[in-house]
């Protein structure tokens, strides 16, 4: 098996907690032949439950932050899935925030705004 990433910050921290968890409880004897019973994962009382968009977001990504564009694709995908709709656009759009600030020339922006920092091992 894999090893499990421990990382210690607040929701990372939980998901590690139930990978081993759940690593444990599948190789137990009740689960063993019950495995459909946690097949969904586990649940740990007050953590964060599923979330959406209230509104229209821009999404501004930078085409040098190697993943930001695969991350925000995901979740203007999410989006429309929540939201039952085929037009992700009018819930979602994904910007170049070069172009973006490079002003003049860029569509107005619209909705609620944000800039998308994807960190990886390729980011520094």
């Amino acid at each position: 098996a894999k090893p499990i990433v421990w990382v210690r910050v607040n929701i990372f921290q939980l998901v590690s907690l139930k990978a081993i968890a759940l690593r444990m409880l599948l190789h137990s004897s009740y689960y063993a032949s019950r495995q459909t019973e946690i097949d969904g994962g586990l649940m740990v009382p007050r953590q964060p439950g599923p979330c959406a968009f209230s509104g229209r977001v821009t999404i501004l990504v930078c085409r040098s932050n190697t993943g930001a564009d695969g991350i925000a694709g995901e979740l203007k995908t999410a989006a429309g899935e929540a939201h039952s709709s085929a037009d992700t656009d009018a819930i979602v759009m994904i910007r170049d925030a070069e172009e973006v600030l490079k002003g003049a020339d860029a569509a107005p922006l619209s909705g609620h705004v944000v800039f998308l920092l994807y960190l990886n091992d390729k980011t520094f």
